[in-house]
């Protein structure tokens, strides 16, 4: 598990600019996940999955790293459904195999999610099953952040 200090604050940074990109991207350019939507993303989203912030560290939002960086690996095994490849991919064995310790354990849903779609190994592009089942997913973590800000805020 990676810690968030301040000597490392910049790099979960530049993390949380690529996931919000991420979520632009999907939101203006598929309205969901759509294939290749994380070429910009340029951390390892192992890194942050599971991250804990030390106390002492400046502020970041774990919440949305932890969450962008689940996002990412969905995304990973949407563009290995959507070129037709089998699940697992080479490209999500890393992936596969964090799902297997528990290091997507904040994210039940996408754990299932993923779980359910490595069962099925060949998941057709022309079966619905893929494209349907990442919809809450998508509707949960990229509108459901866009959703938050744009909320008005109360003072206390």
């Amino acid at each position: 598990m990676h810690q968030i200090t301040n000597d490392n604050h910049a790099e979960a940074l530049d993390a949380l600019r690529d996931i919000l990109l991420m979520y632009y991207e999907m939101t203006t350019d598929y309205g969901g996940f759509g294939h290749a939507v994380n070429m910009n993303v340029r951390f390892d989203p192992l890194k942050f999955i599971d991250a804990e912030r030390d106390p002492k560290a400046y502020y970041i939002d774990i919440d949305l790293l932890r969450a962008g960086s689940a996002i990412a690996i969905v995304c990973e095994f949407y563009d290995v459904w959507c070129n037709e490849f089998y699940l697992p991919a080479d490209s999500c064995t890393r992936y596969q195999d964090a799902l297997e310790v528990g290091r997507l354990r904040f994210f039940p849903d996408i754990e299932e999610f993923l779980r359910a779609a490595t069962a099925r190994y060949v998941v057709p592009v022309e079966d619905g099953w893929f494209a349907e089942a990442v919809v809450p997913i998508y509707k949960r973590y990229v509108l459901g952040l866009f959703a938050q800000l744009a909320a008005p805020q109360r003072s206390a």
